[in-house]
């Protein structure tokens, strides 16, 4: 059992509400606590799908990322013939 305070004037608007469909109160506040609870389980699957995909795809992209300044230190080495040149550059 569920007992819910409204101030008047939300208790009139409900009252109107459900004059105005030919339904009770108590109905229309449990369909809109059922619809309520059902958006928030659907919003909770998708929060939790889109977590898994964003996992996925953060393991799926690390490895081209890796490859990419890999060829491109690889291309560097070949410049410079590979030699550490060391924080201060090449010498002048």
């Amino acid at each position: 059992m569920l007992g819910i305070r409204l101030n008047d004037q939300d208790e009139g608007r409900l009252a109107r509400h459900a004059r105005e469909r030919g339904r009770a109160k108590s109905a229309i506040a449990r369909d809109w606590i059922v619809e309520r609870l059902d958006r928030e389980a659907v919003d909770e699957q998708i929060r939790h799908a889109a977590s898994l995909d964003a996992t996925a795809r953060a393991e799926l992209i690390r490895p081209v990322e890796d490859d990419a300044a890999t060829a491109w230190l690889r291309s560097l080495d070949a410049e410079d013939g590979g030699f550490d040149w060391g924080p201060d550059g090449p010498p002048a």
